[in-house]
């Protein structure tokens, strides 16, 4: 039976078939992923178009297409929702129907060849529980297995920069939306706590690499090929997550202000051909230790 690449001796880890795939097919299986997931950010999910599966693998495609990404969207800075906002990109996330807290995930991923502007993820994240309002009670759990190339400029090795975060929402004491504490890891009040910056050997964009993380009680350890390249303790990640494999617009695209992505003007004629771009995936599987 296959088991994580960076399992010991004697250890025994149980597949979770609902939340892996090996992507052997010639379709994308909705039965195991969402099909139209909610969106979040200043980009559109679109999954019919975006997520393709064939040859053994999956791809999730990033597109400039000025008519599909528009859409309500929600600004962050405003605080205002609008109708058929003007957005710019489509892409696509296979987020798992099923949800799972303690165990081991692991995927094979080659990133998309675009450096800056797009990110290549692989996390695990929970629903917002606005209803919890004890002061400190946990709303939100999120696991960043890796997120790739989102550096927004172009320094010599950024593009090797793997990033493996940690992402929480506490309550304040206070109900609903204003009693959201969100604790980012790009605060340095929690850098040490939920930051891990890895600078890889390799280019993630050009070949396959493995990248691993165990969740349990006790703490979270993440590991690139089998090599652990970073150990936090685990505080505030107990709460039943979603596995979620996405390609994210990033800076000069987008940028994060105001606790969101913003909208930036639209693209040139030039830049706009630098779409389409796409990451693939070889597998993903969740194991749960016996």
């Amino acid at each position: 039976m296959v088991q994580p690449i960076s399992a010991v001796s004697g250890e025994k880890w149980e597949l979770q078939e609902n939340r892996s795939d090996e992507f052997n097919d010639t379709e994308v299986d909705y039965k195991k992923w969402q099909k139209n997931p909610t969106h979040v950010q200043t980009w559109t999910w679109d999954n019919k178009n975006n997520a393709v599966e064939g040859d053994g693998i999956v791809k999730l495609i990033a597109r400039f297409d000025d008519e599909g990404a528009d859409r309500r969207f929600f600004d962050s800075c405003t605080k205002e929702s609008t109708p058929d906002y003007d957005l710019f990109f489509t892409s696509a996330i296979l987020k798992s129907h099923k949800t799972g807290t303690y165990g081991y995930y692991e995927a094979r991923i080659k990133g998309a060849p675009l450096f800056p502007g797009v990110s290549p993820a692989f996390w695990m994240y929970s629903s917002i529980d606005d209803s919890l309002v004890e002061e400190g009670a946990v709303r939100y759990s999120e696991v960043d297995v890796v997120e790739l190339t989102q550096r927004g400029n172009r320094v010599e090795g950024n593009e090797r920069i793997t990033d493996h975060n940690l992402h929480a929402i506490t309550s304040n004491g206070k109900p609903g939306n204003r009693g959201r504490n969100w604790m980012r890891p790009n605060n340095p009040k929690y850098y040490e706590s939920q930051r891990n910056e890895y600078h890889a050997p390799f280019d993630p964009r050009i070949d396959f690499h493995v990248y691993g993380c165990e969740v349990n009680k006790e703490e979270i350890v993440w590991y690139v090929d089998g090599v652990e390249v970073g150990r936090k303790t685990n505080k505030f990640w107990h709460r039943p997550m979603n596995v979620a494999l996405s390609l994210g617009i990033r800076n000069p695209y987008t940028i994060f202000k105001c606790n969101g992505f913003a909208v930036p003007p639209k693209l040139t004629k030039e830049e706009q051909k630098k779409f389409p771009v796409a990451m693939e995936v070889d597998y993903v599987r969740v194991w749960k230790k016996e």
